[in-house]
């Protein structure tokens, strides 16, 4: 699931192509801190990409066994 029930709004923006950093803007309703859908969106992504990569994985094995 990608939407979160309690985040209104969510954006980022890179600074500058020279420089490693990310700004994101999260706005939530009522008094939930930005941090919470934030963390779990990032563990969400996390969960994900690992997905990927042990699919990617065991197709590449696959199509070395052959």
């Amino acid at each position: 699931d990608v939407m979160h029930p309690d985040v209104e709004f969510c954006g980022y923006c890179i600074t500058h192509p020279s420089e490693s950093k990310i700004n994101f803007q999260i706005q939530t309703r009522g008094a939930l801190p930005a941090v919470e859908p934030f963390q779990k969106g990032l563990n969400d992504l996390m969960g994900r990409s690992m997905k990927e990569y042990r699919a990617q994985r065991e197709e590449e094995i696959f199509r070395d066994a052959i």
